[in-house]
């Protein structure tokens, strides 16, 4: 479905450069490139740099790793965060 597609590159995209629900955004996002990428340039080689999927695989990793390691501080996400609280030591072991 090509309008859904475009969709999903459109608010998913928008919601990442501003790091609103980034992980789960980048997980969505690492999907489709993933298959972008095994449905338009698998069929033609194995190998990315052959085939011209180079863009589509770097942006699936991409989006693989903002997944593991979160938006940032500089995100909305990180205003959304709940504050510690306060007279609570975080990181510390007892």
């Amino acid at each position: 479905m090509p309008g859904l597609q475009g969709i999903l590159e459109l608010v998913g995209g928008a919601l990442f450069a501003v790091g609103l629900l980034t992980r789960p955004v980048a997980f969505v996002l690492a999907g489709n490139m993933a298959v972008a990428y095994f449905m338009a340039h698998a069929p033609r080689s194995f190998f990315p740099l052959l085939n011209g999927g180079d863009g589509a695989i770097l942006y699936c990793f991409v989006f693989l790793y903002f997944f593991i390691a979160g938006a940032g501080v500089w995100s909305l996400d990180r205003l959304r965060a709940p504050k510690p609280s306060a007279g609570v030591a975080t990181g510390s072991r007892v």
